[in-house]
């Protein structure tokens, strides 16, 4: 599998298809063992790489992961399909916006459109149980957010980044939560509710 698994991944750089690096992987990996995750709700699936990647590292996780493109959901199903994950991992074609969620997860991992972040997370959180975790990828976007300054004459790009930033002080102000930032890939960060450790009874 780890074989297969390489081969998408290759594929999905061939072609520019924007996906998670190996230690960003390993991060969530080790953090969705560590607080005993198997329920994950992904928020971004591209071509399943992440989501695939997670489902053989921990055997037992189950994974609904969206996705609104409709080349990359397909080219996900067949990498799904060729991997026979399909009962774990469950790929739909739909923008996050309108998904409804209507179970509760131990994790749900934000790597979609940078600049929802804060409409990703007030959308999802309330599913996530009070003992579980999020995870955002991509937050230093590249290293745009470390040189702010230079985009005087990138307007659009500039937007992103203070939206992304936005979100960082937005969850970082919230009393109820314990935020971790991790330099790890793209910039990550671990979410939790304050006071909920270990309890995986909740």
């Amino acid at each position: 599998m780890k074989e297969q698994i390489e081969t998408i991944k290759q594929e999905a750089l061939d072609h520019q298809v924007p996906i998670m690096c190996d230690e960003s992987i390993e991060y969530i990996v080790i953090n969705l063992l560590k607080y005993r995750c198997k329920s994950i709700l992904e928020v971004g699936t591209a071509v399943g790489f992440s989501a695939l990647s997670i489902a053989s590292a921990i055997p037992d996780a189950i994974i609904t992961t969206i996705e609104r493109d409709e080349i990359r959901y397909v080219k996900a199903i067949n990498n799904i399909d060729q991997l026979n994950l399909s009962h774990r991992v469950n790929a739909l074609l739909i923008d996050a916006l309108d998904y409804q969620c209507t179970e509760m997860v131990d994790a749900l991992i934000i790597d979609a459109a940078k600049a929802q972040n804060k409409t990703f997370f007030d959308r999802f959180f309330p599913f996530v149980k009070p003992r579980g975790i999020v995870i955002v990828d991509n937050l230093d976007f590249h290293g745009h957010n470390e040189h702010i300054d230079m985009l005087t004459n990138r307007r659009n790009l500039r937007q992103m980044v203070n939206k992304i930033k936005a979100f960082e002080d937005y969850v970082n102000n919230r009393a109820d939560l314990d935020v971790e930032r991790v330099f790890v890939g793209d910039g990550m960060m671990l979410i939790r509710r304050v006071g909920h450790s270990f309890n995986f009874n909740e």
